[in-house]
């Protein structure tokens, strides 16, 4: 059985593919994502042996992060679903970056902009973070271990501790995951963290994908 694993919530995408004991990974792809998702996609395909229109499993991070990159990943996996129905498990950006900390940080946070940060907290069992909040980057404190993406370090009043994660730790987190996660393509929807957003599917959004 193979899986397809997605990566769009920063600037660079990654793509990767687990078929039996094989595993392949493009990480970090130049270019915008809309211009080179399905093209790494079926050249993961063809270099694993697995034809694009049998994928049946996605791992995908589905935010918080880049709003043009969740959209573009999330409406590829609908349309991926009509041709083959997928399962896939949603992975949120912020449990990510725990599975890549080698500390012990028990709280995550990522630039949100605005004056604002992403923040998860309350590990799980399964490597994940029980609550997922926006709040003011004022209202950071230094009583945590903070574990931040090693490209935001510099981002924060407080000296979170950067960490890199690649598809490679995407697939080690998503194997600890419970089985119960995993939903239908078409009910999969980007995670926004900010209540003023809202997703509309595929056929309900303007052509343009990338904002100007």
């Amino acid at each position: 059985m193979s899986c397809l694993f997605i990566d769009a919530s920063r600037d660079r995408l990654s793509v990767g593919i687990e078929k039996g004991s094989d595993w392949i990974a493009y990480d970090a792809i130049e270019g915008r994502h809309d211009a080179v998702l399905l093209d790494s996609i079926r050249s993961l395909c063809i270099e694993s042996g697995q034809p694009v229109n049998q994928l049946s499993r996605c791992v995908v991070i589905n935010g918080p992060g880049s709003f043009t990159g969740l959209r573009i990943a999330v409406s590829c996996i609908h349309a991926l679903d009509l041709v083959h129905p997928l399962r896939v498990l949603p992975v949120d950006q912020l449990s990510l970056l725990a599975a890549a900390s080698q500390n012990g940080a028990d709280h995550a946070l990522l630039d949100a902009r605005m004056n604002e940060v992403y923040v998860g907290f309350d590990p799980q069992a399964d490597g994940t973070f029980g609550c997922l909040e926006l709040m003011s980057v004022n209202a950071l404190d230094g009583e945590h271990v903070w574990i931040c993406h090693a490209e935001e370090v510099d981002r924060f009043p407080i000296s979170p501790i950067p960490v890199l994660p690649t598809l490679d730790t995407l697939r080690r987190l998503a194997s600890g995951m419970d089985s119960s996660k995993w939903i239908p393509g078409q009910q999969l929807t980007p995670l926004y963290l900010r209540q003023t957003v809202s997703w509309k599917p595929l056929s309900e959004q303007p052509s343009k994908l990338y904002d100007s």
